[in-house]
């Protein structure tokens, strides 16, 4: 086997494309590699495209390239999405996995295996790296593939969603915005959002060792990769809000989530932040007396950064009487971020409505 049977016999490439799909592998191993072109020689090309990671590389240009024909991308997709299935230990996977899931998804071509290989590939991303890093647009269109087209069951579908969202070395920072898309898609059902939902905002880790009954084998190797990914703290906030969208009672989300230790260990003040942002979102269909007890459970909440956003969504809907109570708060930090605060409001007009909505939108630090 060397590179030009390759290309005939596993892609079958017409004779016509293979100079060019040489060219780009040499470009695709030369730009992310120490592959040198000048010292090439027969078999060398070959020796590195046996590697799933050298052949994503590979891959990631040819889909992208213009004039390749259809069953040649769509064969090297396959090819290193299924690879996954049979990594050994130590080796890593391809990169731009979305984005060849995003290809095939576009052109109705995934399959169940294509599917594995995706979980895969997550399960096995090499971490504190960001050589895997994606366009979100490619994870938002590999995700309405994945779900449209490739048969999955209901629990490879929740698990599959939550593996998304924590593989940080493909998404970066968008967590947030992949969530929304997900859980605004048509061909998932209310009932498994909402089972989505409550993973994210009730268990600090998505995937403690025993806690979660993956639908698929998972040995225990494969279960520690997945338990110490967390959730992005974005969106467990955002969870919380999506729970009321999706037929929760609100002021019953609100009550619970704005108790001290309801959600115990990494993400509680995010999840406390998200029941801000729906009290937020509720204020003006609740009564006086609810809104104003909601909102003193959240000031007396353990987390600074949250009894901070309290006081700042009281001054928003209720003005400055009730940011004068963060005189008193337990921190010594947030009573010198009132005195400052107050002082402002004297020396300056007061914000508007929109600059304090803007500062509760900030985001806290994972």
């Amino acid at each position: 086997m060397n590179t030009e049977n390759f290309l005939k016999s596993h892609l079958d490439a017409p004779e016509r494309e293979i100079p060019r799909l040489t060219d780009m592998a040499k470009t695709a191993l030369a730009d992310e590699t120490d592959y040198s072109e000048e010292s090439d020689s027969p078999d060398r090309l070959w020796r590195y495209l046996q590697y799933p990671y050298y052949l994503g590389l590979f891959a990631q240009r040819v889909v992208a390239a213009q004039g390749i024909s259809k069953p040649v991308k769509e064969k090297l997709c396959h090819s290193v999405l299924q690879v996954n299935m049979h990594l050994e230990k130590g080796q890593e996977p391809g990169p731009g996995f979305f984005q060849l899931t995003a290809w095939l998804g576009n052109n109705r071509l995934l399959t169940n295996e294509d599917y594995l290989g995706l979980r895969r590939g997550i399960i096995w991303l090499p971490r504190l790296t960001d050589n895997y890093r994606e366009g979100l647009d490619d994870i938002l269109e590999a995700c309405e593939g994945v779900f449209r087209d490739t048969d999955i069951t209901y629990d490879e579908s929740v698990e599959l969603i939550l593996m998304v969202l924590t593989a940080k070395e493909a998404i970066g920072d968008n967590g947030r915005e992949i969530f929304d898309f997900i859980l605004e898609l048509d061909t998932l059902s209310d009932e498994l959002k909402r089972d989505v939902c409550d993973i994210v905002v009730e268990k600090a880790i998505p995937f403690p060792r025993g806690e979660f009954d993956h639908p698929r084998p998972t040995n225990a190797e494969e279960q520690d990769r997945l338990s110490i990914r967390f959730q992005p703290g974005t969106v467990r906030r955002r969870a919380v809000v999506w729970l009321a969208k999706l037929g929760r009672d609100p002021i019953a989300l609100l009550d619970n989530l704005l108790k001290p230790n309801t959600v115990r260990g990494y993400g509680g003040d995010h999840v406390a932040s998200g029941a801000l942002d729906l009290l937020s979102l509720k204020w003006d269909d609740l009564g006086e007396e609810m809104r104003l007890k909601l909102l003193e459970k959240a000031a007396d909440l353990p987390d600074t950064s949250v009894r901070k956003r309290a006081y700042i969504l009281g001054e928003k809907n209720m003005g400055i009487e009730f940011l004068e109570r963060s005189l008193d708060d337990k921190a010594k930090s947030l009573r010198h971020w009132a005195s400052d605060r107050l002082q402002e409001r004297e020396n300056n007009p007061d914000p508007t409505k929109e600059e304090l909505q803007a500062e509760l939108e900030e985001e806290l630090e994972d």
